[in-house]
């Protein structure tokens, strides 16, 4: 089976045979099949979902951190189509949520969770100004972020920085995801600003690690080196993106 996952002759997506079938192919016992199946779910070559049986996984997706761009259309980049859901639109929630940075005005709160062949791996909280109220969650829901910016807005992004950490999501996120509230996720936490240096978005975007990657390339270690910033609980990695 590994062999034929890693060929592509089952390709991402892919619906596995039955336990039966498996022994039936193999001629081997159903506790060989599930320890078989167990090896290729630590790999990350197939998952099992409840209820439905176990699939080829698609390659983990790697996000360039070198190009600014919104986290669908990264997505779409890379061949890959995600369902998204608007989980929350809110015109003030942004005004107390103190986990905020100091000093930002942007008060209308976006939550949006992502999914790729029905299993979550992502939900993007984005705080933008209080002009973008005026959309209501309806049409919030059928726009991206950077269409709200750019179409809705008339504001265009120049630049942005980007500190990625781990840390254990709120019961909410972590309802979202799947995932246990105690594991811990990637988030990755982006501040964009216009040219003339107005921050007009804040973005967090919390991930299940073992379904995603961010790539970035540098011209040589003293560079990387200079953007590491320890803290109390874990290492920040920044770095200022030049609009592309």
């Amino acid at each position: 089976m590994a062999d034929e996952i890693s060929t592509g002759r089952a390709a991402p997506g892919m619906q596995l045979p039955s336990e039966t079938e498996l022994m039936s192919i193999f001629s081997i016992s159903r506790i060989t099949v599930r320890q078989a199946i167990a090896l290729l779910a630590r790999q990350g070559q197939v998952t099992t979902r409840r209820g439905k049986g176990t699939f080829v996984t698609r390659p983990v997706p790697q996000q360039d951190l070198g190009k600014l761009q919104g986290f669908f259309d990264a997505l779409r980049s890379l061949g890959i189509e995600p369902r998204t859901q608007l989980l929350d639109f809110s015109a003030s929630a942004g005004r107390v949520d103190r986990s905020l940075p100091e000093g930002l005005d942007l008060p209308v709160r976006m939550r949006r969770r992502y999914c790729v062949d029905e299993q979550p791996f992502a939900v993007v909280e984005a705080f933008l100004p209080a002009a973008a109220a005026s959309l209501g969650s309806r049409r919030a829901g059928e726009l991206m972020v950077y269409e709200i910016l750019q179409q809705f807005l008339g504001l265009h992004i120049g630049h942005a920085s980007v500190v990625i950490r781990c840390a254990r999501p709120d019961t909410a996120i972590a309802r979202h995801l799947g995932v246990d509230a105690r594991s811990n996720v990637l988030v990755m936490e982006r501040t964009s600003l216009t040219a003339d240096g107005a921050t007009c978005e804040f973005m967090r975007i919390y991930i299940v690690p073992e379904r995603y990657a961010f790539r970035l390339s540098v011209p040589g270690p003293l560079e990387i080196a200079s953007a590491l910033r320890p803290t109390n609980h874990y290492e920040a990695v920044e770095q200022p993106h030049p609009i592309k």
